[in-house]
């Protein structure tokens, strides 16, 4: 296990500075995939759940969730004036804009990964060659630790981006399914809306 460590250890000082923000950069894609996946889940459950409460009793007491909250503004909305589909468009966009820029951020954190693996790809040629013009009795090893540099960051680098690309479309999926169910939702909630304030007794 020590072999290993020792191992591990002397991996990633061959990689360079460069590893510290790729690590940070890890660390914020997995953070990121992770809340923004749960959040997803959560808001596809509580559309769902929410369908069945809708059609059966209108849009009181609905919860403390982040869609029965949309719902209760909408709902407040239609009070004051506003039309009942114009309001779900307006406060529907709103709840849409939140999972799309988490897209958009991941996509982001998983674009710089390589980036920042080019960048010790770059930082590591240059010390290579910077030994290659020096033609000391050293000059072997300070190109070999200029190459292993080099291959390090770039293998970390594309190593960080592949499970963000996966989280990209993972979270594109779900985004999806959230729509669906939040158009599925509104439908229910309009049908409701509407029939309210046709009725005469409301």
């Amino acid at each position: 296990m020590s072999e290993l460590w020792a191992h591990a250890v002397e991996y990633w000082t061959a990689g360079g500075l460069l590893l510290i923000p790729l690590a940070v950069v890890c660390s914020g894609i997995w953070g990121f995939f992770l809340r923004s996946r749960a959040r997803m889940l959560s808001l596809a459950r509580e559309c769902r759940d929410l369908e069945t409460h809708v059609g059966q009793q209108g849009l009181d007491g609905l919860g403390t969730g982040p869609i029965s909250l949309l719902l209760a503004r909408i709902s407040r909305d239609v009070r004051s004036g506003k039309g009942p589909r114009s309001a779900f468009v307006l406060r529907g966009d709103e709840a849409l804009e939140l999972m799309r820029r988490d897209i958009v951020i991941l996509g982001a954190l998983t674009a710089v990964a390589p980036l920042l693996g080019l960048l010790g790809t770059v930082q590591g040629m240059i010390g290579t060659f910077s030994a290659v013009a020096q033609i000391s009795g050293t000059t072997g090893v300070e190109v070999a630790d200029g190459i292993s540099q080099a291959l390090i960051t770039t293998q970390f680098g594309l190593v960080v981006a592949v499970p963000g690309v996966f989280g990209v479309s993972r979270l594109r999926g779900l985004s999806k399914e959230v729509e669906a169910r939040l158009g599925t939702l509104r439908a229910a909630a309009l049908t409701f809306l509407e029939s309210s304030r046709t009725d005469p007794a409301s």
